[in-house]
């Protein structure tokens, strides 16, 4: 009876690691393929910022205008980001826990 209790709580913490290692296996993935996700709308930014600096140039007939016009309407996106700061971290800090609970969900499901 003593080797059978022994067995199961061995076979249970076992058990409890593998789910560990599945959740935590998938928050790395979702987490991986965010940033590169991430990566890949910063090379499209880039390359779409330099293509617009360029054509408000052309349209304004000035070198270097469009750009600094560019760089305005970025500033004062990042103005917005910096005074809304608190409520964009309150979202990544609740997508980051709902990640962790669908992925300690999933691995109760299999």
């Amino acid at each position: 009876m003593f080797d059978e209790l022994k067995n199961y709580i061995n076979q249970r913490i076992t058990y409890t690691k593998l789910e560990v290692v599945d959740a935590v296996s998938n928050i790395v993935a979702a987490t991986a393929f965010g940033i590169i996700i991430g990566m890949f709308l910063m090379l499209v930014l880039f390359v779409s910022s330099l293509s617009i600096g360029f054509l408000l140039d052309s349209w304004l007939d000035s070198q270097g205008l469009g750009f600094l016009i560019l760089l305005g309407f970025y500033l004062i996106v990042i103005l917005i980001l910096y005074l809304k700061r608190k409520a964009i971290i309150g979202f990544f800090t609740d997508q980051a826990v709902r990640m962790s609970i669908n992925a300690i969900d999933n691995s109760d499901d299999e």
